[in-house]
């Protein structure tokens, strides 16, 4: 060696044991310069150099000159000798190896063995599920509960996602409340309410994870509505007004040359105000004209807690009317509005928009506007009580002590006020 070397050396033979020691001007390696010197100037064998101040640290160079940091230190649970390879220089650099060497120190007081303890973190380390695995887990648990529609069960998938894109490869005990508000902020920027989703869908995979035992804590909660701005509530347009109501009955019964059945379930839509999605999906099997009912669960019913499970629309005079000449189309399909190019062999949605766009009423009305003219002027003009028409609509209805209305509860109210609307919009289309 030369004689740079202000450090204590102790040689150690390949099987581990001392052969000789050589005490020079200093004692122990100080600095990361020396540790370089040694690495660099290393020639054969395997040599053992002290790190100054840190009785049983050293720096182990072989003679491939891989150099890693150990403690040399007595088990207090076997009572033996053991060297603890802490990790590999330069990587693992010498002032971690100091700070590994105090909380070994401190291990050793409390009677734990150092080797033990960090075998243990490794091993549990490796059993910890990652956010990916967990978010897989739940979203298979909702998908086995049946309760959500295959459209709500996208959506979910699209969350888990868009979390999976920045937190998805991390294990769940590594993950704090900053990482997830990071990711939240990401997707923010895009927009504001798929942000608030995808912390909700978070929020749920840590506690399932919390409940498995992984975690105590979750880290999606902090994530708070005060952390995420509100998004600007955007209501859909809808005419409330009685004479421009009825101008645009009109302008729906004077379209000629539109192919396909959007006129037809616009026209339904006005006397029954149901979701865009329930009135394409209608179905023949959930008619029943002696009764004049028409039955099915609304599409709101799987992630919305305020919608019913089941619906029970009475169907007026002029409703039953216009399904039986629509009867002579498509009385032979499973579906109403039947659309054989679809997948779904029904009507899609987006073409009742596109209905109302080109008659002009774009951020004028909406077919989902229905809804809201509906319940309004039925109140406002006709001078029912709210909970007919909110029930009407698929709402849950709860009466002064809290309990919900059943679904055949005012069946003969709603069947009077539902002839009385189609009667009053016959009225506003021929004033």
């Amino acid at each position: 060696m030369s004689s740079y070397c202000n450090i204590y050396q102790i040689k150690w033979s390949s099987s581990g044991n001392q052969v000789g020691n050589q005490k020079l001007k200093e004692s122990g390696i100080k600095t990361d310069s020396q540790i370089k010197q040694a690495v660099r100037e290393h020639d054969s064998g395997d040599e053992v150099y002290a790190i100054q101040g840190y009785k049983g640290l050293n720096l182990y160079i072989r003679d491939n000159k891989t150099t890693t940091f150990r403690h040399r230190f007595t088990s207090p649970v076997t009572g033996k000798r053991k060297n603890f390879t802490l990790g590999a220089y330069p990587v693992f650099t010498l002032e971690q190896a100091r700070d590994m060497y105090r909380d070994n120190l401190v291990l050793i007081s409390k009677y734990i063995d150092p080797v033990l303890h960090h075998q243990d973190i490794k091993n549990k380390r490796k059993a910890m599920p990652t956010f990916s695995d967990m978010a897989n887990e739940w979203l298979d648990d909702q998908i086995a509960s049946g309760q959500f529609e295959k459209k709500t069960i996208r959506e979910k998938k699209r969350h888990i996602d868009y979390a999976n894109a920045h937190i998805g490869r991390m294990p769940l005990d590594s993950i704090n409340t900053p990482d997830v508000l990071r990711a939240i902020k990401v997707i923010e920027r895009k927009a504001i309410a798929t942000a608030k989703r995808v912390r909700g869908v978070c929020q749920q995979v840590f506690a399932q994870a919390i409940g498995q035992g992984y975690i105590m804590n979750n880290p999606a909660i902090a994530v708070s509505d005060l952390m995420l701005p509100k998004p600007k509530t955007r209501h859909h347009s809808a005419i409330v007004e009685p004479v421009a109501f009825g101008q645009l009955l009109r302008d729906i019964d004077n379209v000629t040359d539109f192919y396909g059945h959007a006129q037809n379930i616009i026209k339904l839509q006005s006397m029954l105000f149901q979701r865009n999605q329930d009135m394409c999906s209608m179905r023949w099997d959930s008619i029943d004209f002696d009764a004049k009912t028409w039955t099915f669960s609304p599409s709101k019913t799987g992630n919305r807690g305020d919608m019913v499970s089941s619906l029970i629309v009475p169907l007026p005079t002029q409703a039953i009317k216009l399904l039986r000449v629509i009867q002579e189309q498509t009385g032979d399909k499973y579906y109403v509005f039947y659309n054989a190019r679809r997948k779904d062999k029904f009507e899609h949605r987006q073409q009742l928009n596109k209905f109302l766009w080109r008659l002009g009423y774009k951020d004028i009305h909406t077919p989902h506007g229905f809804r809201a003219s509906a319940i309004t002027m039925i109140q406002e003009q006709l001078k029912y009580a709210q909970n007919l028409p909110d029930m009407q609509s698929g709402h849950k209805i709860k009466d002064n002590n809290g309990l919900a209305y059943n679904r055949a509860q005012f069946l003969d109210e709603r069947r009077d006020m539902m002839q009385a609307w189609a009667d009053y919009l016959y009225l506003l289309n021929k004033s």
